[in-house]
């Protein structure tokens, strides 16, 4: 199966990824057919795709005409054969339960035609054991996209065993018939790129408790590195029942190195799962919040190391290349450098502004995401030594700026 051949798409689950990803594939132009177990849970995912469409229509980045049209190309239905039986590529995104995908994808064997590419959504389980069940294995890929799929650039597509080359070309060229950013994950391994780096600096982060407070790691790591939010927050956003159960494959499958910290363990057997909870590491009866005072003690070395060294894992590993692994990160995690690019700027350094060369383009990135990126006078020397440095290089034919984090460019 290649890329113009595909036309429909059959989307498995109309939950949150489900509906998100039926919406994506209509807006490239797919017809698509998205099938659950129960109208009510069609209902719910027709409620969404509306929601999502209209806040775009408000925002003017979309007319009524389009949102109608990207609509007119959904049908919803109970009816796996029906979902199934013509589409050039079926995609699963249902509950991460092994028992409960072989079940589906048994049933989609029987009605999906023979050529078709069966993908799966999940975020941690094997590509090669859920395909275990399928007649033609070597069509089964996994094609991960991340939440919201309507806004997060990333997909992962995840090669098993026996998935063949035509079908890892052929996702890869629809990622981006989409609008996505693809990662090629060469290797069946637990946690892919984002999860396996992620999901370890999560745990990492734990293990570092019994010196330093939750309060001033998070401070640390979210006004001296740059990143979105510390590694609690970030466990309590995703859900201490998430990060746990993914560690805890982990440790199965990757060592006793893996195992979820004592502390993890504790919120996740007491049900204070973060966020979804009302209370994880965090209480959220009051909306909690670090200041870049707290960080006073914390080395942001100390995590980042970590974060470094188990990239060039997943890259010894031979799952993903250096390159890869940089983009998933930065897409996947928000985060404005890669673990290589921290490494080649140098941990701990801490820039409010950094710069990179490649193929031409020298990118200023303004680094100072808890400030909105706001300037000051030491930014604007730097920025002016790299300018003067790109006037010296006779290889550098622009300049791109860019603002770290997703809440501003630059204020003020």
């Amino acid at each position: 199966m290649q890329l113009d051949q595909v036309e429909k798409i059959a989307v498995l689950g109309a939950g949150v990824m489900g509906h998100g990803i039926a919406q994506v594939a209509s807006a490239a132009g797919y017809r698509v057919a998205i099938r659950d177990i129960a109208q009510e849970y069609l209902d719910n995912g027709l409620k969404g795709i509306k929601s999502s469409l209209s806040r775009l229509v408000e925002r003017g980045r979309m007319t009524q005409e389009q949102m109608n049209e990207i609509l007119g190309k959904i049908i919803f239905t109970t009816d796996l054969k029906e979902a199934v039986g013509d589409a050039q590529l079926v995609i699963e995104a249902i509950p991460e339960r092994m028992q409960i995908k072989h079940a589906v994808w048994k049933e989609v064997d029987q009605y999906a035609p023979k050529d078709a590419i069966l993908a799966s959504n999940t975020s941690s389980l094997s590509i090669t054991k859920i395909a275990e069940v399928v007649s033609n294995p070597e069509r089964f890929i996994g094609m991960h996209f991340f939440n919201p799929p309507a806004l997060m650039k990333l997909v992962e597509v995840n090669q098993g065993d026996e998935t063949s080359e035509e079908t890892v070309k052929t996702i890869m060229n629809i990622a981006i018939k989409m609008g996505k950013t693809p990662v090629w994950v060469k290797k069946d391994a637990p946690g892919f790129i984002v999860n396996r780096i992620l999901i370890t600096y999560l745990n990492e982060a734990a293990k570092l408790l019994d010196q330093y407070e939750v309060e001033q790691i998070d401070a640390a790591m979210q006004h001296k590195a740059g990143m979105p939010m510390g590694p609690f927050m970030l466990s309590d956003l995703i859900g201490l029942d998430i990060v746990y159960d993914i560690l805890r494959t982990f440790e199965e499958n990757l060592g006793e190195e893996y195992k979820p910290h004592p502390r993890i363990t504790e919120l996740y057997e007491t049900k204070k799962l973060g966020r979804k909870t009302g209370e994880g590491f965090y209480n959220y009866a009051e909306r909690p919040n670090v200041v870049e005072a707290q960080a006073e003690g914390f080395d942001v070395a100390l995590l980042l190391d970590s974060f470094v060294k188990e990239a060039e894992k997943v890259l010894n590993e031979a799952i993903a290349t250096a390159e890869d692994i940089d983009t998933a990160i930065k897409l996947g995690g928000n985060i404005p450098r890669g673990p290589f690019e921290m490494k080649k700027a140098g941990l701990g350094e801490e820039k409010p502004v950094f710069m990179e060369k490649k193929d031409g383009v020298l990118t200023i990135t303004i680094n100072r995401p808890s400030k909105l990126n706001s300037m000051t006078l030491e930014m604007l020397e730097l920025i002016s030594l790299y300018l003067e440095e790109a006037k010296r290089d006779s290889n550098i034919k622009a300049v791109l700026f860019k603002g770290a984090g997703d809440r501003a460019f630059c204020a003020g």
